[in-house]
């Protein structure tokens, strides 16, 4: 046998497969004629990447009390979004919560707006928030 033997299945393989060779390496000493031989198509490996787009809303129905607004104050935190519904709290605790939240959104460089009568949004800053073009803003904090 001669030393040319094992370059000849290397060299009548695509350029691509050569580069995508000496890129990652070469699956085993595999070839393309040998994998073309085997039952079943050839896996790859891949990498996901929904989790890099997943965005979580989190929504508070009837934020009344001051730990709803901790609640909140925590997803914010991770990066979530809030939805707080303030019609059951009080005049009092429902202005302690606004500003609570309001204070740690403006600390993560997001933005707060109202979007229904006592309910607001509140966004991290990795969140963009965006209107229709036919809808009024109810106001912004």
């Amino acid at each position: 046998m001669s030393t040319q033997e094992p370059m000849e299945p290397y060299a009548r393989r695509s350029i691509w497969t050569r580069f995508h060779d000496r890129l990652f390496g070469t699956d085993d000493g595999v070839s393309d004629e040998e994998s073309a031989g085997e039952e079943g198509p050839r896996r790859h490996s891949t990498i996901r990447l929904d989790a890099a787009r997943a965005h979580r809303v989190a929504i508070r129905l009837n934020a009344s009390v001051f730990n709803d607004a901790r609640i909140a104050a925590d997803g914010l935190k991770n990066g979530e979004q809030q939805i707080v519904n303030l019609e059951k709290a009080s005049p009092q605790m429902a202005e302690r919560i606004i500003d609570f939240l309001s204070g740690v959104t403006y600390a993560l460089d997001g933005t707060v707006d109202r979007v229904g009568e006592k309910v607001y949004l509140f966004a991290p800053a990795n969140v963009e928030v965006e209107l229709d073009a036919g809808t009024e803003p109810h106001g912004e904090l």
